[in-house]
């Protein structure tokens, strides 16, 4: 809830008054935002920011940490975060989630960030569920604990975060917090390949070629190595010299094409 609800003084019609203003304001902001409208979209988000609108806090933030219509200004950037966040604004929280945990404009703390990302996580929070994951995996501002991670990436790659498919797919390709299961681990890499996570398809690659987890086939793993390759993963450009030699022309030419043709999806659960 927006601070501005706190403030004693306003009569209950001029706040609900000042809410919609906030709201609008922050529509307003979004819109000339999507519109590379720059200038408007900051005098929007600034004017509800102003009100102590928490997810014009959050935009005004990003530009300002990304140096989009303004000048570039990391601590502002971290004082708006940490409005929006304190107000219970999840993709703030995980913001400020990441910037502790890389140390970006402010000092790396990793206790702080996972103190972070547990909030977006809790909020339901697909990115603050990986985050999470990640600091449970690594044991990085945490007790390590694989099945926690396993718990919060399962989270995360239900709502259809093909980075969290991937990591969900590596811990089970490896068996670290759950029975390890090639089979699974394909499927999984699968669905993130399948919405263009560059080494989710470096991996269906991989797995095609060796028939580890999917029963072997040269022309999948080309033609997801292909895919995998044009995004500059190096292991799928190694192999693809490699299956070029063990494939005939004509199914060399069938993986091309349909590489060429190929389109990423969105998960069905987004």
């Amino acid at each position: 809830m927006s601070r501005f609800f706190y403030t004693c003084s306003l009569g209950v019609v001029g706040v609900l008054a000042l809410a919609a203003f906030a709201v609008a304001d922050t529509a307003a902001g979004l819109k000339a935002f999507r519109n590379k409208d720059y200038a408007t979209a900051y005098r929007e988000f600034k004017a509800a920011a102003d009100q102590g609108n928490a997810e014009a806090e959050f935009n005004l933030g990003l530009m300002y940490a990304r140096g989009i219509g303004v000048q570039q200004d990391i601590e502002e950037a971290m004082r708006l975060f940490q409005l929006s966040a304190s107000q219970g604004n999840a993709r703030a929280q995980w913001r400020l989630g990441v910037r502790y945990s890389q140390g970006w404009g402010v000092q790396q703390n990793m206790a702080e960030a996972s103190r972070w990302y547990q909030m977006a996580a809790d909020q339901g929070d697909e990115h603050g569920q990986m985050g999470i994951a990640e600091m449970y995996e690594q044991g990085a501002g945490v007790q390590q604990d694989f099945k926690t991670a396993v718990f919060y990436y399962q989270q995360a790659a239900k709502q259809g975060l093909a980075p969290a498919q991937y990591d969900l797919g590596q811990m089970t390709e490896k068996g670290k917090g759950l029975k390890r299961d090639t089979e699974a681990a394909f499927e999984l890499y699968k669905k993130a390949a399948e919405q263009g996570f560059a080494p989710a398809q470096e991996k269906l690659g991989a797995m095609y070629a060796s028939g580890t987890g999917v029963k072997a086939d040269p022309e999948q793993a080309y033609f997801w190595s292909s895919l995998a390759a044009k995004q500059r993963e190096k292991a799928a450009q190694k192999r693809l010299e490699f299956l070029s030699t063990k494939m005939s022309p004509d199914a060399v030419s069938r993986a091309q094409k349909s590489a060429g043709e190929w389109k990423p999806v969105l998960s069905a659960s987004r």
